[in-house]
């Protein structure tokens, strides 16, 4: 039987890794996700939205 955290930790390096492969930051240390200024999180992506509820990340919008 697999080890509940291995389940979550690959999820979540998944999720990560779908999101890097579109060019958006993400920050695992400090748990922050960085978007561009204009964009709402929730409708801009399904992942982002999974990250904020499922493992307390957090949103940090910059200007470009």
């Amino acid at each position: 039987m697999a080890n509940k955290y291995t389940n979550t930790s690959k999820r979540r390096s998944n999720i990560l890794y779908k999101l890097r492969k579109q060019g958006v930051v993400c920050d695992t240390k400090a748990r922050v996700i960085e978007l561009p200024c204009g964009g709402e999180p929730r409708s801009a992506n399904v992942q982002v939205a999974r990250l904020r509820r499922e493992y307390r990340f957090n949103v940090q919008f910059y200007i470009s």
